[in-house]
């Protein structure tokens, strides 16, 4: 079966991978197939939500947790009593025909805590940011999914009160757990199928050392410039009818997924753009294939902006900015101008956000201002990688 979908430029695609195309206005809906790099094909699902919730950054949410300061081996503490939570809540799933569920990996900074705890064992986190690992829930998005799983975990919480959990304060996905006598740790969960752990794992693990929203923001931007959503379901965009359509629009619309690949998600949109504008043999500076992706072993922001930067490039050597979903742009200094004053300005909003306000103790106050401060620093180091 042929599928069809028109680029910016009202030009028709085809293609030999097809889902459903069908349309859901409210509460229905469909997984997608996905645009496979080199083979020209992509797939549909139909979406009336978000269909990829944005990475938040927790952390400030509660004043129970600034007694205690998140060492490596907190960590290792924590995950210790997560495992227990996994343990539980799978034995308490298992009658409703539920799960199992597993513990992913540590991400955020804490994804660190090991190689921290020989060579800086008095480091310290903000929180614990936790992949989770479920079953696959047919005809969610992603934003579903992660609620449906919140939504049991939180339930399992509230009907056993196990005792290391300090259920008052905790919140569907940030569970406060204690690691000892007045010792609590807000654990902040992030919901992944099986196949899609790579892909969530990497997204949210940032450089070591480094602030994490300043790696987050890189994944964010390129997407927010491109008018699509480069969270935790994969690259994507949306289209009505087969028109491109602006992401936020929640309406009638149907989730393209260009790729979840980490590796290589720059250079799969790439040419991914490419394709769209006829392109099917593009040019591409080598950088590109080098730096066209991010290793979950090797996570670096500098790399990043390598990769950026050979996207535009490769762009203008196909004459791809004025048109097409490159429209806004003049040329790839264009780009690349827009995508630093772009982040720029999500990391200065944080910097002068108001959640460090709820810092109450002087060890909390402190390490708060030192949050912003460590923001700051990294944002002049990305500075310089865009020189």
């Amino acid at each position: 079966m042929v599928s069809r979908h028109a680029n910016s430029t009202g030009e028709i695609m085809k293609s030999k991978h097809f889902v459903s195309e069908k349309r859901h206005k409210k509460s229905k809906f469909a997984y997608s197939g996905y645009w496979f790099p080199g083979f020209g094909s992509y797939g549909y699902s139909s979406d009336g939500g978000d269909g990829g919730e944005s990475v938040r950054e927790g952390g400030w949410d509660t004043t129970a947790t600034q007694g205690t300061v998140i060492t490596p081996n907190v960590v290792k503490s924590s995950l210790a009593v997560v495992q227990q939570f996994v343990t539980d809540f799978n034995a308490w799933l298992a009658p409703q025909g539920q799960g199992p569920v597993q513990m992913g990996r540590p991400t955020g900074s804490s994804a660190y805590h090991a190689q921290d705890a020989k060579d800086d064992p008095e480091k310290v986190y903000g929180d614990v940011d936790l992949q989770m690992i479920a079953p696959p829930v047919e005809g969610l998005t992603y934003g579903q999914f992660t609620s449906f799983w919140n939504r049991l975990a939180d339930e399992f919480v509230k009907e056993t009160n196990p005792a290391y959990v300090l259920s008052t304060e905790s919140k569907p996905g940030h569970p406060i757990i204690a690691i000892g006598k007045d010792a609590f740790v807000q654990v902040d969960f992030m919901w992944h199928e099986p196949g899609m752990s790579k892909w969530g794992a990497t997204r949210v693990t940032p450089e070591r050392g480094t602030k994490g929203l300043l790696f987050g923001n890189m994944w964010s931007v390129f997407g927010e410039l491109l008018d699509m959503s480069v969270q935790h379901a994969g690259v994507q965009l949306k289209v009505i009818d087969n028109e491109r359509v602006p992401f936020s629009k929640q309406k009638d619309t149907q989730i393209v997924t260009v790729t979840t690949n980490p590796e290589t998600f720059i250079l799969d949109t790439f040419r991914y753009l490419a394709q769209q504008q006829g392109i099917e043999k593009p040019r591409m500076v080598p950088a590109l294939k080098t730096y066209g992706g991010v290793r979950i072993e090797q996570v670096s922001i500098e790399n990043m902006v390598k990769g950026v930067k050979a996207f535009a490039a490769s762009a203008e050597a196909n004459g791809m900015f004025g048109s097409g979903d490159l429209k806004p742009f003049a040329s790839a200094d264009d780009f690349l101008n827009k995508f630093w004053q772009r982040y720029q300005e999500k990391a200065m909003i944080d910097v002068q956000g108001k959640k460090r306000d709820k810092a109450q103790t002087p060890a909390a106050m402190a390490r708060a201002e030192n949050d912003k401060q460590k923001i700051l620093q990294g944002l002049e180091r990305v500075r310089g990688y865009f020189r």
